[in-house]
């Protein structure tokens, strides 16, 4: 075989996704021609799509024996590097591979993507720049330019760069959806909503730009707007795709066509989500529906408590009424578009006595009065899911602003990483208490959350558990909020929560200022 015709073949192989077949290919040209440094370079990419990470970097070692100056055997280098966690030696092959080759996009952006993670703005920043020479409207690069900018307080050249962008063209798509994103980072939301909507006018298909709208648009408490985009989420769309192939249409029905039908709730979204959009299923009740719920098996107790609920079920389960009136607890608000969605107050849940016993016995092990739970970290972030929310605050910020406060601390983090509670228990000088598997049980998270002195943590479950219990909490809000935080102020669907809010450009000081100096307690205000 021809080492020229044996080499593209092998790569049009790898451009197929089939790393078997280019490997193989890859290997007969280098065991018959020793010195093709480019079929071990294929060699390594097809080892590399197989996660042999190992064996990859050695044969793009061999390669780079070979031909030391091609750019994309640095490149693919580094690539394995990273996948290897060797960072240092990834970044190092990634510069290697810019230097051999500036007008190498993906050296470029790969460079800065690490640079960024070092907080090196400036560096990064140079990096992003070089990437848009090359490729001017590649969304990522100039999201990350965007941050590295605004990271390194350049605040000025990261509006220019998106305003230059859209002066260019006005109906760019990818300008629009990135510019609204910063706008909304910056917390110019209604910027961010107009350059959304635009968005989305070009590109009635943009992918989780109805999520966007929404999310800004709750902030603003534009709600007429906020529930019309909030509509088009994936769940309504699976579920309307659903019911049309079995001959149904899904429709959000009026408040007028509920009187006397049964209306079966479906929960959507985590846990959290569900207990705060169930805060609408009394209206339901009251407009003269019969209520059964369709959800997760976990909050079954929780739901059946509210005396709400004719009868409960899972996914799936036969026995579910096929005649009632569907109706996506998301939806719920919309339905009752008429009534100040900030006045519906939470759903009441009483924790269940044998499970306050159990958790009460559980602290007063751990240690003395007051008992202060923690949480700083919870969510899913877009690497995950498709418009995650994450929301973390350092959790040695935290647990050093609460050393100094005497009492027993106890972790609600749900899946600690390995050595955190560890390394939090010598900040607080104390140990922290693992109470982590209270959140395999809604059951004992709401006994715990109740119990609580104090509650200091980010949005979560727990929280929504905690208003449900008539318990309160200290709520840490990164910046930009949740929408059921608000702009600013404490949440009114909260009662008694106090909120303590990062800056707009990342500062937890005043957050933690505030927490020190709020009114401890776990109940509302008298």
């Amino acid at each position: 075989m021809a080492i020229a015709s044996g080499v593209n073949e092998a790569f049009r192989e790898l451009q197929a996704g089939r790393a078997d077949r280019a490997l193989a290919l890859a290997r007969s040209v280098a065991s018959t021609h020793p010195a093709a440094a480019r079929a071990r370079l294929a060699e390594g990419i097809a080892l590399r799509m197989l996660s042999r990470l190992k064996e990859a970097e050695e044969a793009l070692g061999r390669a780079s024996q070979l031909d030391a100056r091609d750019h994309a055997i640095a490149y693919e280098t580094g690539v394995v590097r990273q996948l290897r966690g060797d960072l240092d030696g990834a970044l190092a092959q990634f510069e290697r591979a810019r230097e051999l080759n500036p007008g190498f996009f993906a050296a470029q952006f790969s460079a800065g993507s690490l640079w960024l993670d070092r907080r090196e703005w400036a560096v990064a920043a140079e990096r992003f720049q070089a990437a848009l020479q090359l490729q001017p409207r590649q969304p990522d690069a100039m999201r990350l330019l965007g941050r590295s900018l605004v990271s390194a307080g350049r605040h000025e050249e990261a509006e220019a760069l998106f305003v230059h962008a859209l002066a260019r063209d006005p109906h760019d798509y990818t300008v629009l959806r990135t510019f609204g994103q910063y706008a909304a980072s910056r917390g110019n939301f209604k910027r961010a909503a107009t350059l959304f909507a635009e968005a989305l006018r070009i590109r009635p298909d943009g992918d989780g730009l109805p999520i966007f709208i929404a999310q800004v648009e709750l902030l603003l408490g534009h709600w007429d707007r906020a529930w019309k985009a909030y509509g088009q989420r994936e769940p309504r769309r699976l579920l309307a795709q659903f019911m049309a192939e079995r001959g149904g249409v899904y429709r959000v029905p009026t408040r007028a066509e509920l009187a006397g039908r049964e209306v079966c709730l479906i929960a959507e979204q985590g846990y959290g989500d569900v207990l705060f959009f169930l805060r609408w299923a009394p209206l339901v009740a009251e407009a003269g529906a019969t209520l059964t719920f369709l959800g997760q098996k976990g909050i079954h107790s929780l739901v059946d408590r509210t005396g709400l609920f004719e009868s409960l079920h899972e996914f799936g389960d036969p026995r579910a009424p096929g005649s009632a009136v569907p109706l996506l607890i998301g939806d719920l608000p919309a339905v009752f578009a008429d009534r100040d969605p900030l006045s519906v107050p939470s759903l009441r849940i009483a924790p269940r006595p044998e499970r306050l016993t159990h958790w009460r016995h559980l602290l007063g092990q751990a240690g003395p009065r007051p008992w202060i739970g923690v949480t700083w970290r919870a969510g899913l972030g877009p690497d995950q899911q498709p418009n995650g929310l994450y929301k973390a605050i350092p959790s040695d910020l935290l647990l050093t602003r609460l050393a100094p406060h005497a009492g027993t601390v106890v972790a609600l983090q749900r899946a600690p990483m390995p050595g955190e509670i560890e390394a939090a228990s010598h900040l607080l000088d104390r140990p922290l208490h693992d109470f982590s598997r209270m959140n395999d049980d809604l059951d004992d998270a709401i006994a715990l959350v109740a119990l609580l002195d104090r509650h200091v943590g980010v949005s979560n479950t727990n929280m929504h558990l905690a208003a449900a219990a008539g318990a309160t909490a200290d709520v840490l809000v990164p910046f930009p909020p949740e929408w059921r935080w608000r702009l600013e102020g404490d949440s009114p669907w909260f009662e008694g929560f106090r909120v303590h809010r990062q800056t707009v450009e990342g500062d937890w000081g005043p957050a933690l200022a505030s927490l020190v100096s709020a009114p401890a307690g776990n109940r509302f205000p008298a």
